[in-house]
Parts: C-alpha cells; sequence; structure tokens
C-alpha cells in the first residue's frame, strides 16, 4: 500500500509540475504560421543605447522590420530609443517592467510588470496590438493564468541565438542560420536584462550577416503581429 501511495503521490507530483511549467492553456507563439520563406527578428531586453539605435541603422540598411520586446524601466530612460524604434516602423513590444523570473512570481504581481509596461508604451506612442513576452521565456502558470484571462498570447520563438552567452558574431550567425526554417521567431537581444552597459556589439554584426544570408537564400522579414493566425 504504501509503494502504491508513493507512486500515486509522485504522478500528482509530476502533473502539477508539469502544469505549472507548460500550462496546457492559453495561446504561446513558438513559430509564425506560413510555409513561405518568411521569418521574424526579435530582440529582447531594450531600448539599450547605443546599442539599439546601430541596430536600427542595420535594419534600415537592408529595408528590414523587426520586433523589440522593451523592458519597462528602460523605456522610462530612453524615450527617444523607443520614439526612433516606433518612427521607423518596427513593432514595440512588452517585456515586462523589470525583468524578473516573471514566471514565478504570484499572479498580482505579474499583472502589474505587464500593465505598467503597457502603459509606458500607450503614452509613448505605441498603437494597436502592444505583443508580451516573458523574461527569459518563463511562460510558467502565472504569466500563463494572467495573459489568458485577458485573452493575450505569449510570443515565444523556435531560433535561440545564444547571443546572451556570446558576442562573437560568428558564432551567433552560425547558430541562427543552422536552425532557420520558414516561419522561424528569431530571438536576439539588444540589451541584457537589467544591466544597461551590456555589450552588443557581436549582436549588431551578426544580424548584418544573418539578414544578408537569409535574403540570398529568398527569405522576408516581418514583424511578429504581421503574419500570427
Amino acid at each position: 500500500m504504501k509503494l502504491i501511495i508513493a507512486a500515486v503521490s509522485g504522478i500528482a507530483t509530476v502533473g502539477l509540475l508539469w502544469v505549472f511549467f507548460r500550462p496546457p492553456f492559453g495561446e504561446n507563439i513558438v513559430h509564425l504560421n506560413t510555409q513561405q520563406r518568411i521569418v521574424a527578428l526579435t530582440f529582447d531586453d531594450g531600448p539599450s543605447p547605443p546599442y539599439t539605435e546601430q541596430l536600427l541603422d542595420v535594419l534600415a540598411k537592408h529595408d528590414v522590420k523587426a520586433t523589440f520586446f522593451m523592458i519597462g524601466n528602460r523605456v522610462e530612460r530612453h524615450p527617444e530609443t523607443v520614439r526612433r524604434v516606433i518612427a521607423e516602423g518596427h513593432q514595440v513590444g512588452n517585456h515586462s517592467y523589470s525583468h524578473p523570473v516573471l514566471g514565478l512570481l504570484p499572479p498580482a504581481s505579474v499583472r502589474r510588470e505587464i500593465e505598467r509596461t503597457d502603459a509606458l508604451l500607450r503614452d509613448i506612442g505605441v498603437k494597436g496590438e502592444i505583443v508580451f513576452r516573458a523574461p527569459i521565456l518563463t511562460r510558467f502558470l502565472p504569466v500563463a493564468w494572467v495573459l489568458a484571462k485577458r485573452d493575450r498570447a505569449h510570443v515565444s520563438g523556435n531560433v535561440w541565438s545564444w547571443d546572451w552567452t556570446t558576442q562573437n558574431p560568428d558564432k551567433i550567425t552560425k547558430t541562427v542560420l543552422r536552425k532557420v526554417k520558414p516561419g522561424s521567431i528569431i530571438i536576439l537581444h539588444d540589451g541584457k536584462g537589467v544591466y544597461g552597459n551590456a555589450i552588443r556589439l557581436g549582436t549588431i554584426a551578426a544580424t548584418d550577416r544573418i539578414i544578408t544570408a537569409l535574403k540570398r537564400e529568398g527569405y522576408a522579414f516581418v514583424r511578429v503581429s504581421d503574419i500570427r493566425h
């Protein structure tokens, strides 16, 4: 009997952990719904001058639009950068206010982190849908619950650049190009969490190379909300 109780308890624990870390409800967008050679470049943790501006120069050179998931307290410090992102036709998304491990916070704290940044982005001029991505992609139960109650999707991705571990542009470029396929959402970084002094020159150089290589292969670039459902 003890073995049976232990087994049932173990199964229940595994089930609860699974529900917490992989909630079976709510929309989690991992890739674009297309079979065409279309990808979305996304950048997390900005705005982060001067790197966001240098990245915008690269995107403008290639006439490519991207999606920037921004941290609220950095939006407050660098509103001019956000305005430039908007003016140049890129999509601005919500990446929480202070970049905590959002999925480990209670729902009320998750809601405050999201709503505070939504309000900042609206005040600064963001129109239309504000897409959301949790820091470190922690779409755990509290995050999924808050988003589902508002019928709001979580934007994940399926191509990790690992540019938070290296700023070697060759490595970043090879990592991305090896994984890209039609509909990929590529995750890069123009900032680094709450640290504003993170060097992102490797990401900038890699972005230039990635765009050049993918265009040569016939790929086009879109913002996340351009192609989703």
